[in-house]
């Protein structure tokens, strides 16, 4: 018996993810089934794995443009089997302000990304839209593992009632 409680203490202890955020995601949702049926996640906290391919800025608010990577059982993002996929697409994530966000996350080779499903974004070269998700949490990893790190945004983003700067109006969240 102390060894399967130290064992679960091991695993737990080595997930990329704090408990309180594993218990908010719905397992198994990827970027394909996001992006299949956007209505059924809009408001969702889900979970996903992506390398920062761009980022812009609105009133304040970064937004990264993020590559997705699909993540395995450890929540560890890796290269997508298709590339030419969904799962190859990419999403954006709001951060509230760039002062709030750590210096580091630009030497982020890769991210494991916590957050709301808030709205979607058009993609102006072919038509399409692409998710953007409310940074509630992330996890990188640079090349080397001085540049590794986590951030976790200290507002509830249930209490956030307005849309953030760049994104255009969505319909009401309905509870």
């Amino acid at each position: 018996m102390l060894v399967l409680i130290g064992m679960m203490s091991f695993l737990i202890g080595c997930s990329p993810l704090p408990l309180k955020y594993l218990n908010q995601v719905d397992p198994g949702i990827t970027l394909t089934k996001i992006t299949n049926d956007p209505d059924q996640y809009q408001g969702k906290v889900v979970v996903l794995g992506g390398t920062r391919l761009d980022e812009e800025e609105h009133d304040g608010h970064v937004w990264l443009y993020l590559r997705n990577r699909p993540l395995d059982k450890d929540y560890k993002p890796h290269l997508p089997r298709d590339p030419g996929s969904h799962e190859g697409g990419a999403y954006w994530v709001t951060v509230a302000r760039r002062s709030e966000f750590p210096l580091h996350y630009q030497h982020w080779a890769r991210m494991t990304v916590v957050g709301r499903v808030i709205g979607w974004k058009d993609k102006p070269t072919s038509g399409s839209r692409e998710p953007v998700l409310g940074l509630m949490y992330v996890r990188g990893w640079g090349l080397s593992s001085n540049h590794d790190g986590a951030w976790e945004n200290r507002i509830d983003p249930n209490y956030l009632f307005s849309t953030p700067p760049g994104l255009p109006e969505q319909k009401q969240l309905t509870q």
